[in-house]
């Protein structure tokens, strides 16, 4: 699956994507990520085999996180296609990726993380390795999460 970069651009810019959004809690997401991310892959699998840009989010209702998986040509947030035409050729053609975002001040300074999880193609193609790759980055987000929870609760010592 294939985008000229302008037009990808364009398409993010005018809201020409498609949306899914679900919700869950904490607790939940913590003890089955993978089950809570589930009709979000399902539903970015569809829309690659319709060969439509999307975009899939999980919200964490008692927290600040919000977990999103995107089709982009980059690896930077849908939010920021702006800096993509000032980083890449914009006539060119480049591939559409599948990468997993997570958002909430607790994951690192920035409060943003996002990785490649694979090509369009192979998402649908290869989707058990697809998924088995989500999971390795959700864990590893879980586990980030959990130390800033550990480390929050062991430095914030109420004073007398």
């Amino acid at each position: 699956m294939k985008r000229e970069v302008q037009t990808f651009i364009d398409a993010v810019a005018d809201d020409k994507l498609e949306h899914f959004t679900a919700e869950t809690t904490q607790a939940k997401f913590f003890a089955d990520p993978d089950g809570v991310m589930v009709p979000l892959a399902d539903f970015i699998r569809q829309q690659i085999s319709a060969d439509k840009l999307a975009q899939a989010e999980l919200n964490v209702t008692d927290t600040e996180v919000s977990v999103r998986l995107e089709l982009s040509v980059i690896n930077l947030p849908l939010q920021d296609t702006k800096t993509i035409g000032k980083i890449m050729e914009t006539d060119e053609e480049r591939e559409l990726n599948v990468y997993a975002v997570i958002e909430t001040p607790d994951i690192n300074v920035s409060g943003l993380r996002i990785d490649a999880l694979a090509p369009a193609a192979t998402y649908v193609d290869q989707a058990a390795t697809a998924d088995q790759s989500l999971h390795d980055w959700l864990g590893l987000q879980i586990e980030k999460l959990q130390a800033a929870a550990t480390n929050k609760e062991e430095t914030d010592v109420k004073k007398k």
